[in-house]
């Protein structure tokens, strides 16, 4: 009868420890699966944000020809990195579009006017009948044309593209939070607009810009 017992306990036993053996597999299992199910998306995520990284290299590196190739279309000698450009663009969040042709209409790039001698291609400080000289002890002159774009995008945005202006607002009426126009010439915006008008046709340009900025945002989705 003991001996009956001890056997009936013993394959309880070896039962029991069978079936949590059993489950300890299983979960093993499911967990090895989890862990490998995980390494396959964050190799997937990893791979699409490698392939729309490329996307946007390559769509920042073809709206680079296309700012370039206005620049000397307007001003051949002008001497503008595209490239700081684009990336300070994207960075205030302003439409290149229209930054290219302010500096067209201001200053052909810092090759005509005041400019060619501040190297400030917004002529950002500039007041009429102020000389080079004044302006450049007054700190707006630069040692070159490209450390002029940020000051200027800095401007315009935080003061001009206030109370949510935009730059289409700014063309139609270019003043400050103060009612302060950005230039005296009654016809700036009017050019202004002819200009970016002029830009945005551009069929080559409107397909690298319009790539550049849907590159920009599937990136920001990885």
């Amino acid at each position: 009868m003991k001996n009956r017992v001890l056997g009936l306990f013993v394959c309880l036993v070896l039962g029991f420890t069978a079936l949590v053996s059993t489950k300890m597999i299983s979960n093993s299992i499911n967990k090895s699966k989890e862990y490998i199910y995980r390494q396959e998306q964050i190799a997937i995520q990893e791979q699409l944000r490698e392939q729309r990284l490329s996307e946007y290299n390559e769509a920042r590196n073809q709206l680079a020809i296309e700012v370039d190739n206005y620049i000397s279309s307007v001003a051949p000698k002008a001497n503008i990195d595209a490239f700081l450009m684009i990336d300070l663009c994207s960075e205030y969040g302003v439409d290149i579009r229209f930054v290219l042709a302010q500096g067209h209409i201001e200053s052909h790039f810092a090759t005509k006017g005041t400019a060619s001698r501040t190297l400030s291609i917004f002529n950002v400080g500039a007041y009429d009948g102020h000389s080079a000289a004044r302006q450049r002890r007054n700190g707006f002159g630069f040692s070159d044309p490209n450390e002029s774009i940020e000051p200027y995008l800095r401007l315009i945005t935080t003061e001009y593209m206030v109370n949510g202006k935009t730059e289409s607002d700014l063309m139609k009426n270019y003043v400050n939070g103060l009612g302060m126009r950005y230039a005296s010439n009654p016809r700036y915006e009017s050019m202004l607009r002819s200009v970016y008008k002029r830009i945005s046709n551009k069929p080559a340009f409107s397909i690298a810009y319009d790539n550049y900025l849907k590159s920009q945002n599937n990136l920001a989705l990885c």
